[in-house]
């Protein structure tokens, strides 16, 4: 018998947790290829807010018009909703700070008004820019880039085609300061796209975070072969390779005396299957 990926096996979670939690709703639709399937980890589309747990988090969104959601919000594996159920109660409860012990930062404070979702890259002014799931800054200054993943099964890639050829050499190879001599070349930087345009960013005062499941290995292999392999070693240790069970331990230690935190973390271990590491 044909062993489940860790992929498979969170959408079957998902599936019996929407059977559990949406009775009655129908299944989402997914579309390839003209294509339409039904899978039970999918919301029906009109459904997509029901997706987050705290309906101020649905305000919210639909206040701040400039967050994009992803095409696929709905799924119940979003990343992006992931993302927003996790870090917008911290903010709301102003319990931010404790994630800054997880990263290793802890002598510092949270800047709360510099928080944010999907935070605009400011290499890429004007050409597509890439987003971070999550942004804040600390009182000293910090800045702290959050890459989310959940169900991905890589770090994207591009083509190499005239176009990304083009916007390597006029922004990309401008910014490579703390990448390795080995890979501050064009194909490399192709290769490795989503990884290198996050740890371009990577800075004596700027960090960047990848937060991923413990048991999405590829994903984990990824962001340690940045940490390790692709940037210089004099900024490793400002890229940080963050699990969420490591995450989700050490802010369910801070928070749970919180009545309002502790529903939140308590559905989001449910949700997503996540178990906190001792």
């Amino acid at each position: 018998m044909k062993t489940k990926t860790y992929q498979e096996s969170i959408k079957d979670h998902l599936g019996a947790y929407k059977d559990l939690h949406f009775s009655g709703m129908e299944n989402g639709v997914w579309k390839r290829n003209e294509k339409r399937y039904s899978f039970s980890h999918i919301l029906p589309i009109e459904h997509k807010y029901e997706n987050l747990f705290d309906s101020d988090c649905e305000l919210f969104l639909k206040q701040n018009r400039s967050i994009k959601l992803h095409q696929y919000f709905h799924h119940l594996n979003s990343s992006q909703a992931m993302c927003l159920n996790f870090f917008y109660p911290l903010i709301k409860e102003k319990k931010l700070d404790t994630v800054l012990s997880a990263i290793g930062l802890k002598n510092e404070a949270i800047n709360y008004d510099s928080a944010c979702f999907e935070k605009e890259s400011d290499v890429e002014k004007n050409r597509r820019a890439t987003s971070f799931d999550f942004y804040f800054e600390t009182l000293s200054g910090k800045r702290i880039f959050f890459e989310i993943k959940y169900t991905e099964q890589e770090f994207g890639k591009a083509k190499n085609d005239n176009e990304h050829r083009e916007k390597y050499e006029s922004v990309y190879s401008k910014h490579c300061s703390s990448i390795n001599n080995d890979y501050c070349n064009r194909d490399s930087f192709l290769k490795n796209y989503q990884l290198m345009r996050n740890v371009i960013h990577v800075s004596e005062k700027d960090y960047v975070v990848f937060v991923y499941p413990i048991g999405n290995k590829k994903i984990k292999q990824q962001a340690e072969f940045a940490k390790h392999v692709i940037v210089k070693p004099e900024f490793q240790s400002h890229v940080i390779c963050l699990t969420w069970e490591h995450l989700l331990r050490v802010v369910d230690d801070s928070v749970m005396k919180s009545d309002n935190m502790t529903k939140q973390i308590s559905d989001f271990k449910e949700k997503y299957n996540i178990i906190p590491n001792n």
